[in-house]
């Protein structure tokens, strides 16, 4: 049986509904109490809640922020960045279990960011930022202000799951090349991301140091568009459905020289499925690369699919997750 975020204790993660906590303003103790006291920056799967949040107060003049819906996991990803979103939709499609996306890095000791997950229930505890900070000489950082230490964060940190059934973490951190190489050790930004390597280092959690201004974007258009709108229980009656087989088994067989619209419609024609089931399965299908497509060109469902998009998916697992 797969393991889910339901199986924790009840009040292990998830916490009492109420008012939530500003995160806005200027930071408190009692403000940071609280937010902590909420949940915020804890659990896994469904009930993990993002430290930092996008609210109706958010706003930026230089970038998009905004929510990133996650059906499967029943909650939405938070975003400050376009670059951000599109990460977390690759990383979700080369098979990530759960993205936690504004992970925090607590300042002081607290437990492994596995704790909770099956293999990690002896995992040790971990030293805060502020004592990382300390040793490399680095200056950590407080709340505008205020002498309360700032909770850094992680862009998003990704769970895996093995043919085992054990889990394993991946921190991923976007950045602009033009920054992550700046010749100046001592800029904040390099500060900030040496203090998060040595904190992967120190949890032994691979740390990937994203540039996602060199993700192809036709590839990030495509996944926005494909990624599955259903929940877990969904998708598993579609895959099983006989819609799915037909549809999949059509494109293989037809879609590299007839159009895929052309292909669900004869399905339409045939057995009467309705649109938008066959839109779903074909959607799916290719998201899943049961069928071949590179998502790296333009998917266009009037013109005929282009195999190579296995090879690229495997390819860019490799790149990122097994090196």
């Amino acid at each position: 049986m797969d393991w889910t975020a339901s199986d924790f204790a009840p009040g292990e993660f998830a916490r009492p509904r109420g008012r939530e906590p500003a995160q806005t303003g200027k930071m408190t103790w009692k403000k940071l109490a609280a937010l902590i006291k909420a949940g915020y920056g804890q659990g896994h799967f469904q009930r993990y809640k993002p430290w930092l949040r996008v609210t109706k107060r958010d706003y930026s003049p230089n970038s998009n922020i905004g929510h990133l819906p996650n059906a499967a996991l029943g909650r939405a990803h938070h975003y400050r960045a376009r670059t951000e979103r599109g990460t977390m939709l690759v990383i979700r499609w080369l098979g990530a279990a759960d993205v936690r996306d504004a992970f925090p890095i607590w300042p002081w000791p607290h437990r492994h960011p596995g704790f909770g997950l099956p293999g990690f229930e002896h995992s040790m505890e971990l030293p805060g930022l502020l004592s990382i900070a300390e040793a490399a000489e680095i200056p950590h950082g407080y709340y505008p202000g205020t002498a309360i230490p700032y909770v850094a964060t992680l862009d998003s940190l990704a769970t895996y799951k093995n043919s085992m059934g054990s889990y394993r973490l991946i921190a991923v951190e976007n950045k602009p090349e033009s920054i992550a190489t700046a010749p100046d050790p001592l800029s904040r930004p390099k500060e900030r991301l040496e203090l998060t390597r040595r904190y992967c280092v120190q949890a032994d959690i691979p740390r990937l140091l994203l540039h996602a201004e060199k993700i192809p974007s036709e590839l990030i258009v495509n996944l926005d568009l494909l990624a599955p709108q259903l929940t877990p229980p969904q998708q598993t009656a579609l895959l099983g459905s006989k819609i799915y087989r037909h549809v999949s088994e059509l494109l293989q067989a037809k879609g590299y020289s007839t159009a895929p619209i052309e292909l669900t419609a004869s399905l339409k024609a045939r057995f009467g499925y309705h649109p938008n089931m066959l839109q779903a399965a074909m959607h799916l299908a290719i998201w899943r690369q049961d069928v071949d497509h590179d998502l790296t060109l333009p998917f266009r469902p009037w013109q005929p699919l282009t195999s190579g998009g296995r090879a690229f998916k495997q390819q860019l697992q490799s790149q990122w997750f097994e090196a």
